[in-house]
């Protein structure tokens, strides 16, 4: 039987590749929650179920959300640009994947709102039905707003392959800087 000597030094691992964000991806999350949303609250509403109010704490923890992805991509994008000093390449990693997070999370949040409100439009002039589903498109807006947010403070997180020349960073399957 054969012993294994130990590795020296730490073992390179191949970089994971990040998928980016596209609004076909977007869509295929948000549209089917919307449709999914539009048939339960026309069913629920239609047997004679009251609606659910919609929590205040949802558009707020949105737009709080949104501000942070675009507060940390802002830092990122200064650090492309050559604006900032160096950036840790984890914290970049951790906001691309915060934003894309942000974005997912609105489209699928953005949707379910939506189709809450066009299910609660046969409602509208019943005055507390109406209340929630101005409640609900204010969730719904706020649930976009995110999604906006993510999309843009994903697109400030990429690296071109033109960036690798300049700030010697590596890319994933690209050509990263060359050795002195």
């Amino acid at each position: 039987m054969r012993r294994r000597r130990p590795r020296r030094g730490r073992a390179r691992r191949r970089a994971p590749d990040v998928t980016l964000l596209t609004w076909r991806r977007l869509a295929l999350w948000g549209v089917p929650t919307l449709l999914l949303a539009w048939a339960l609250a026309a069913l629920l509403l239609g047997r004679g179920n009251p609606p659910f109010a919609v929590p205040v704490s949802l558009p707020i923890g949105c737009l709080i959300a949104g501000g942070i992805a675009i507060a940390w991509g802002w830092t990122v994008r200064g650090y492309r640009k050559g604006d900032r000093g160096p950036i840790d390449s984890m914290k970049a990693v951790r906001t691309a994947a915060f934003a894309q997070a942000c974005a997912y999370s609105g489209a699928v949040l953005g949707g379910a709102m939506g189709g809450y409100v066009l299910g609660l439009l046969a409602y509208w002039d019943h005055a507390p039905r109406r209340a929630i589903a101005i409640q609900a498109m204010i969730a719904a807006g706020a649930s976009i707003a995110m999604l906006v947010a993510g999309v843009v403070a994903e697109r400030w997180c990429r690296i071109d392959e033109d960036d690798d020349e300049h700030h010697g960073v590596s890319v994933p399957g690209g050509a990263g800087p060359a050795p002195a």
